[in-house]
């Protein structure tokens, strides 16, 4: 079983690696993929997504609800401020 203290460690050498650092906040792909939180099909491997390419969004059963509408309408001001554009259809 993984603790917080594991977690917390693991989190700071993210942090401090910079792996991601050349990633940009918004999706490479303007793609965003709703999936099911099932732990065991991540929808990166299912999809063969690379990192950076897809905004993932995951619940119960992969729905579009009205709190998944919420979350995409908040993203989609997400990127109207950072573009200036529309934002994603």
């Amino acid at each position: 079983m993984i603790d917080t203290d594991e977690l917390a460690k693991r989190n700071a050498g993210f942090a401090d690696g910079g792996s991601f650092a050349h990633l940009k906040l918004l999706p490479s792909g303007s793609l965003t993929v709703i999936g099911c939180v099932d732990p065991r099909v991540d929808p990166s491997d299912v999809l063969g997504l690379k990192l950076g390419e897809a905004a993932v969004i995951r619940n119960v059963g992969g729905r579009v609800t009205p709190a998944t509408l919420r979350t995409l309408g908040m993203l989609s001001k997400v990127v109207r401020a950072r573009t200036g554009g529309s934002g994603p259809g």
